[in-house]
């Protein structure tokens, strides 16, 4: 049981909770195919200020719901598609709903292994009370 525990809050911790999203247009989106620095500056839909660097996680998401990830300043886009070949991904532009960039939220990261230390140590104090200071072996 706590292996499954252990398990399932390390998958929180490296998958859910721990980014931050920003949203961009595709214009901004498209002036990430290249850079001349290895970070670009950028503005999201709501004016948040976001930079873009060789390791950021980029996503372009379908009209289905699917997120494609792009690496940046390493892709094509033309009037009509999203070009990924390092990715294998060929996107028509017209089923692209959102472009997105995800950044590691120190913050939330913080809250979700304070969080997953906090129900461990709940867990433990929990089975300490309901089986006392048995030994092995007693009834």
């Amino acid at each position: 049981m706590l292996r499954s525990v252990a398990v399932a809050l390390l998958v929180t911790f490296t998958t859910v909770g721990c980014y931050n999203t920003y949203y961009l247009k595709q214009e901004t989106f498209a002036g990430l195919q290249r850079a001349e620095t290895p970070t670009v500056n950028v503005t999201d839909n709501s004016g948040e200020g976001v930079q873009v660097s060789d390791d950021s996680k980029l996503f372009a998401r379908s009209t289905g719901g699917r997120r494609y990830q792009i690496t940046p300043f390493n892709f094509k886009m033309t009037k009509s598609q999203l070009v990924a070949s390092d990715r294998d991904y060929i996107l028509m532009l017209d089923e692209v709903e959102s472009y997105e960039v995800d950044k590691l939220s120190t913050w939330k990261t913080v809250g979700l292994i304070s969080l997953g230390v906090a129900a461990v140590g709940g867990f433990i104090t929990a089975m300490a009370i309901m089986y006392g200071s048995k030994q092995i072996g007693e009834n």
